[in-house]
């Protein structure tokens, strides 16, 4: 039996707000609003720089939309009136 090598796999990387909007389909404004609602992120330096790590990210959003169209659902069922027709 041959001992193959282990296969070599990038880690990955922080991204920016931009570029995590870019890879997400939204717009950078949906990304400033998701900090605002606690996505993952990061600072760095003394700059401050908001910095993302995409699986993190993707994640965080997957189960808040399931949380959201749950409530969405709720909110937009058809309403249901018990009074008699007399």
């Amino acid at each position: 039996m041959t001992d193959w090598p282990a296969p070599v796999v990038a880690p990955e990387r922080y991204v920016d707000a931009r570029e995590l909007a870019r890879l997400m389909g939204v717009s950078p404004t949906t990304v400033k609003r998701w900090v605002r609602e606690g996505i993952p992120s990061e600072t760095w330096g003394m700059a401050r720089t908001r910095r993302f790590l995409p699986s993190e990210a993707i994640t965080w959003a997957a189960g808040r939309s399931k949380v959201t169209l749950s409530r969405d659902r709720a909110h937009n069922a058809p309403r249901t009136t018990h009074e008699s027709k007399e």
